[in-house]
């Protein structure tokens, strides 16, 4: 793709990064619900089937309980972890955006300087700042649920497989004849 002399139109540079600012938002609040919904659901089994994994403890050994109910836990902490408030620092930049850097903005320097001249690149650059530090922290997120979904899935497939073993092992010794 070429270079071209000509600007874009504000417009669609606004509705652009508008648009992408308000994806990643969104993005954000989708990990935090899958994050809560992972939460919910590790309470529930841990809750219900507590009394189960300790009844069971009788034929399972204590070692794979805990091995099941570590990693549930663990993963849970990894969903916790995911709706941890992550912000930057404060950059002491101009930004309207950035909450940490609003709080800072001179109201009436700032409110004359937009009124006197075309602040479009400042805008710009305050939008694709954010925008870079929101994608920063979507990353960090979906890496930390993505870690929980993983530990999740294998504490299930580890308590499966412990269930198996313990029941073929109890039907082949009813069918092992003693004389």
């Amino acid at each position: 793709m070429g270079e071209s002399n000509s600007t874009t139109e504000p417009r669609v540079l606004v509705t652009y990064l508008s648009s992408n600012y308000s994806q990643l938002q969104g993005l954000i609040k989708h990990a935090d619900t899958k994050a809560n919904i992972m939460i919910a659901l590790i309470g529930g089994i841990l809750s219900v089937f507590f009394n189960f994994f300790m009844l069971e403890s009788n034929k399972l050994p204590i070692w794979q309980t805990l091995i099941v109910l570590g990693l549930l836990l663990i993963s849970g902490a990894f969903a916790i972890i995911t709706l941890y408030p992550r912000t930057p620092k404060a950059t002491g930049n101009f930004s309207l955006i950035y909450f940490k850097d609003a709080q800072e903005v001179d109201v009436d320097k700032w409110t004359k300087k937009f009124l006197k001249s075309n602040q479009e690149e400042i805008i710009t650059k305050d939008m694709i700042t954010n925008i870079k530090n929101i994608s920063k922290i979507l990353d960090r997120k979906f890496t930390t649920l993505r870690v929980s979904y993983m530990l999740f899935g294998l504490s299930i497939i580890i308590k499966i497989i412990f269930d198996l073993i313990i029941w073929i092992w109890n039907h082949s010794m009813k069918n092992v004849i003693i004389f």
